[in-house]
């Protein structure tokens, strides 16, 4: 490229870049950020040890050894000044894979949790507060090969 040309061009490339920048910075590059913050009464509260499984889909492994399904286990810390804590199944606790299902055991504080209320936590344990254990348990048996999923919803309530 001769001499003449590169100074007759060079203001040109340098417009159009300056231009081309412009246009890109004009583009503003948004990003929503979810958050939820659950700040419990110092008097009452049932909340998981790490909040971050809670939302989300647990993995119970079938061991093709044992021909068994692996338990879930998480921890919750639980307190209430005023006395025990009760605990009770919302829905009966079963996992799907069309007409076949997988019943679930549901046990807290190592106390069995059913449909029916049942105290979780004892008045002497609760009013200080304490870390226990949830584990969900599936009945052994055999298994029909599948893709079973479902949900376990427990309810807690103060004991007074």
């Amino acid at each position: 490229m001769t001499f003449l040309k590169k100074t007759v061009l060079l203001p040109f490339a340098i417009a159009t870049a300056a231009i081309s920048a412009q246009a890109m910075a004009d583009d503003p590059i948004t990003h929503t950020i979810q958050l939820e913050a659950v700040v419990p009464t110092d008097d009452f509260h049932v909340l998981p040890s790490d909040p971050s499984w809670i939302g989300n889909t647990q993995i119970l492994s079938y061991n093709p050894n044992t021909k068994k399904l692996t338990s879930l286990t998480k921890q919750f810390s639980v307190k209430n000044k005023a006395g025990g804590i009760k605990a009770q199944l919302l829905a009966p606790a079963v996992i799907t894979s069309g007409a076949n299902q997988i019943q679930l055991g549901v046990n807290f504080n190592n106390t069995d949790v059913t449909i029916d209320p049942v105290e979780v936590v004892k008045k002497d344990e609760a009013t200080n507060g304490k870390v226990v254990d949830l584990k969900i348990i599936p009945q052994t048996g055999t298994y029909v090969p599948g893709k079973y999923t479902g949900n376990v919803q427990l309810s807690f309530e103060a004991v007074i």
